[in-house]
């Protein structure tokens, strides 16, 4: 009170009285008009008061201990937009001071928010509802941080204001984006995939289509909503529904099929798989590769082989169903997938590690001029860098890998830019072309040997008479001129006549064999004994006196042969041991009979053959020889498969080689014969 008076304005106090009860006092000065003053003194209860102020005193102590203790950064907001208080993850996180920070509001934070906007969420948010949503905090140093904010109002110290929690969720950012780069790198694996592939519902309607189909001249909303069976002719419904049902219990299936299409009807392999969420099969996906060019290309390939077949017969019938064989499992294969980022490999499939002959760990962070051919490396670049600028490149082009064996393998590669990790990369197919290029090239060759077969044929025509003549003025020369001379024919000039004669049986053997390698020529069979006519193919050939014959002949059925072909096969077999053993040696010459066959084998102790030449030695005009075309050995072969029959030769370099011959007991001739 005498503050009160002596100050002139008003103090206040708090005591506590004798009944325990708080109470606050206040003065206030009363001044008159003379300048007196006195004071005037108001006495309040506030032990009520003091009670709730405690109350809430703890539950705030209560609140800080139980943000503070979260891992969430929190903090409380007031109406100015300023921070009210923040909790211990809010200092550390974002890198400031608590006083710092009880400077600062969020908009200092995060750019996205003003004052306005914090007074506005202030006033119209119910005070039963919490406000989630996401944005981006900026730390003292600069760093961005994805959260997640739930926001609710809240009075605090007695004013309204609002409690945030704000959650990181740079991980679940992380997590999102990989299924976003996964779902990317699938649709665009879907949609530049060069084999149509689609989905079903477990009914067999389709679902989605990839942009392929349109190669069949189909639009996109024609195929989807419509069963499958729509498009398939009726002969193959019940094929499809088994197909179906397989699949929908888990197992994958695969076959050919026709198709119906605006270009017409289509031959397509496919290739079907369960769609599984978890272990329940909720769809189907198919792969269809249309064949039909294939297909046609085989058929064409089939009726040139059946003319071809005409010149040789037996060994192009055998390379065709080689060539059938290896196509089909090539085609069978998917195609290889890289992803190329910073002209680093970061990704490959299982066909292109197959293809390299890499593992994937090997390939993977492999710099891709490594795996290309030099000569194709700027190429390679140049079209990489290109599309990683965005400007339009020619999609597919043909190159080749340098695989581990070192092998050049010639692929055909579509490319198209996609994004990968947040990143732009090059998404590359990889197709297996060498199956493709050694069918073209073994045309090229089969065609050159039918010219190569009829030339032989036209000039073994023309050559034979002037050979003849030749002939004909030797014995004209020999017998008729000789006897009339007052002298006998000189040594000297006998041997050259016999030169001449020699030459002249050299020239017709060369025009015989090319005429035998093209001739369309069906063997005429008889029941023969193989064993004399070994012995009679013996006893023509001249032995030289440091090599010795020898015989194995087992006891052997007669079969049904050409005599005159199965003779020239033995004569020319003996006649090539009796050469290759030069320095002298043995020819064993043996027979016996095996399941189904009758065995005959030249083994000599010759110079052998080495490995590299031996898988040459039936190749047409192939010979280590200085004299001869080469053909003798194909036209042994050609003779013994159009038996039925088999040859096939073994040797080392150094201690000789062995022909192995098999003819069928049975033939078209007869039965087994004993």
């Amino acid at each position: 009170m005498r503050k009160a008076i002596k100050y002139k304005r008003t103090f206040r106090a708090e005591l506590t009285g004798k009944d325990g009860r708080n109470y606050e006092v206040i003065s206030m000065p009363l001044e008159y008009p003379d300048g007196h003053v006195d004071a005037l003194e108001i006495v309040r209860d506030i032990t009520e008061q003091k009670k709730t102020q405690k109350a809430l005193k703890d539950s705030e102590e209560k609140y800080r201990e139980l943000i503070n203790g979260m891992n969430d950064t929190a903090w409380v907001i007031g109406f100015d937009g300023k921070f009210i208080d923040v909790n211990d993850a809010a200092v550390k996180v974002l890198g400031y001071s608590r006083e710092e920070l009880l400077s600062m509001g969020p908009p200092d934070i995060d750019t996205s928010l003003t004052v306005e906007q914090i007074r506005d969420l202030i006033k119209r948010m119910p005070a039963d509802q919490r406000q989630v949503f996401e944005t981006a905090h900026t730390t003292k140093s600069g760093k961005t941080i994805p959260v997640e904010i739930s926001s609710s109002l809240v009075t605090y110290q007695g004013k309204q204001a609002i409690l945030s929690i704000a959650r990181n969720i740079t991980e679940r950012k992380k997590a999102e984006e990989k299924v976003r780069e996964s779902e990317e790198k699938y649709r665009n694996l879907f949609e530049n995939a060069r084999d149509v592939i689609l989905t079903f519902d477990l009914k067999g309607n389709v679902t989605s289509v990839n942009k392929a189909a349109v190669e069949y001249g189909f639009k996109l909303d024609e195929i989807v909503g419509k069963s499958i069976l729509k498009f398939i002719p009726k002969k193959y419904w019940p094929r499809i529904l088994t197909a179906v049902a397989k699949v929908a219990r888990g197992k994958p299936v695969e076959g050919e099929i026709e198709i119906f299409t605006p270009k017409g009807k289509q031959i397509a392999e496919y290739r079907g798989n369960p769609i599984k969420l978890g272990e329940k099969v909720v769809g189907l996906q198919a792969i269809l590769r249309n064949i039909t060019e294939r297909k046609e290309m085989e058929e064409k390939l089939r009726q040139y082989s059946e003319h071809l077949e005409e010149l040789v017969q037996k060994r192009t019938e055998e390379l065709l169903e080689s060539e059938k064989r290896y196509s089909v499992l090539v085609e069978e294969a998917s195609d290889g997938v890289v992803i190329v980022q910073d002209g680093k490999i970061v990704f490959v499939n299982k066909k292109t590690s197959e293809i390299a002959g890499y593992s994937r760990d090997e390939l993977i962070g492999l710099s891709l001029e490594k795996l290309v051919d030099e000569k194709y490396h700027q190429l390679v670049k140049e079209r990489y860098m290109r599309r990683m600028r965005g400007e339009t490149v020619p999609a597919t082009y043909e190159v080749e890998f340098i695989a581990k064996t070192s092998e050049r393998v010639p692929v055909e590669v579509s490319a198209t830019c996609i994004r990968y990790q947040g990143r732009p990369a090059d998404l590359t197919i990889v197709r297996d072309a060498r199956e493709r290029k050694r069918m073209e090239e073994e045309r090229l060759r089969l065609e050159k040997l039918a010219t190569m077969g009829e030339l032989a044929t036209m000039v073994g025509h023309d050559l034979r008479n002037p050979l003849q003549s030749i002939e004909n003025a030797i014995y004209y020369l020999k017998n008729e001129c000789a006897p009339k001379l007052p002298v006998s024919i000189p040594q000297k000039a006998k041997q050259m006549f016999q030169v001449i004669s020699d030459s002249v049986n050299y020239a017709d053997k060369i025009i015989r064999d090319l005429q035998d390698f093209s001739a369309i020529k069906t063997p005429k069979l008889e029941k023969t004994d193989i064993n004399a006519m070994i012995k009679e193919t013996l006893s023509r050939v001249h032995v030289p006196a440091n090599i010795k014959l020898r015989t194995k002949l087992g006891a052997l059925p007669e079969i049904n042969v050409d005599e005159d072909e199965i003779k020239r096969v033995f004569m020319n077999l003996t006649t090539n041991g009796i050469q290759a053993m030069e320095n002298g040696g043995t020819l064993t010459v043996a027979t016996k009979k095996t399941e189904g066959f009758v065995e005959v084998r030249f083994k000599d102790t010759g110079i052998g053959i080495s490995k590299e030449n031996i898988e040459k030695l039936f190749t047409p005009f192939f010979t280590t020889k200085a004299k001869g075309m080469g053909i003798g050995l194909s036209i042994c072969k050609k003779f013994i498969e159009s038996h039925g029959g088999s040859i096939k030769a073994e040797s080392e370099v150094g201690k000789g080689t062995i022909f192995t011959i098999k003819l069928p007991i049975h033939s078209e001739g007869g039965g087994e014969k004993t």
